[in-house]
């Protein structure tokens, strides 16, 4: 049985999928297909993509706990 919301993170991860192919392909057309500058480039996109989250994520988790400290 499928819920809705499972529904709606496989239509979410179908779309990254895709974006993700777009973006590849553009990079092989830049890089007039050099798949390691392609694979490199990739490979940084993705490291980068975690630090920013893991980032953002502690800024959250410290707002959160000021939030809470001023509430108490």
């Amino acid at each position: 049985m499928t819920t809705f919301a499972r529904m709606k993170l496989q239509k979410y991860i179908l779309i990254e999928i895709v974006m993700i192919a777009v973006a590849i392909g553009g990079l092989l057309w830049l890089t007039n297909k050099d798949y390691f500058l392609t694979l490199g480039i990739v490979i940084l996109l993705v490291v980068v993509e975690h630090v920013l989250v893991t980032f953002i994520e502690k800024k959250q988790e410290e707002r959160e706990e000021a939030e809470n400290e001023t509430a108490h």
